[in-house]
């Protein structure tokens, strides 16, 4: 009976350690959304944000090698029900996507919200700001809400991959769900 007892702790150890040990380390990187504003231009809704403490000098190092770096915003809208489950009334998925050339010196930007296109920079700190920064992407627009109901936004943002291939070790950068509420 005492070996059983010993097996069954080691057990419970085991399955304690693999399902809780990988969620620490996800958001051991520091990454946090700041800057959240939402506004509007009397038709629609919109977000601005800001992820911070996304760059690592390991990931600095690797998209200087050519390695592509890409990053998820996902914003949801739902509106609140007091005594059911929220219903979600909208939600946007965007990502951003830089890599460094080497033989041009530059870093070449990609935001899929924005229609004009890549953007090219010279300076790795200018790269970093256009990669953590989202300036009014467009959410709803007024006529699919109501008027005096509450509604809550919810906004995250996460590394594409969590391992490149060739970098050698994984990159875990996942905010936590930050949430605004609202009475439109």
């Amino acid at each position: 009976m005492n070996c059983i007892n010993r097996i069954s702790f080691r057990l419970f150890c085991l399955i304690f350690f693999i399902l809780f040990l990988p969620a620490g380390q996800t958001f051991a990187s520091g990454a946090e959304l700041t800057n959240i504003v939402v506004k509007n231009d009397g038709e629609n809704l919109f977000i601005d944000l800001t992820v911070q403490g996304v760059f690592t000098n390991e990931m600095k190092k690797a998209l200087l090698s050519g390695i592509p770096v890409s990053f998820t915003f996902i914003v949801m809208l739902y509106k609140v029900n007091d005594f059911w489950f929220d219903k979600k009334v909208a939600g946007t998925t965007t990502s951003h996507k830089t890599q460094y050339d080497a033989l041009k010196n530059e870093y070449r930007i990609t935001r899929s919200w924005e229609e004009t296109g890549p953007l090219v920079v010279k300076d790795f700190d200018e790269a970093g700001l256009l990669m953590s920064q989202i300036g009014s992407l467009k959410i709803i627009p007024f006529t699919r809400l109501k008027k005096g109901e509450h509604y809550q936004l919810r906004v995250k943002s996460e590394l594409n991959e969590k391992k490149y291939p060739f970098a050698g070790f994984p990159w875990e950068f996942e905010t936590d769900w930050y949430t605004l509420n609202f009475i439109y």
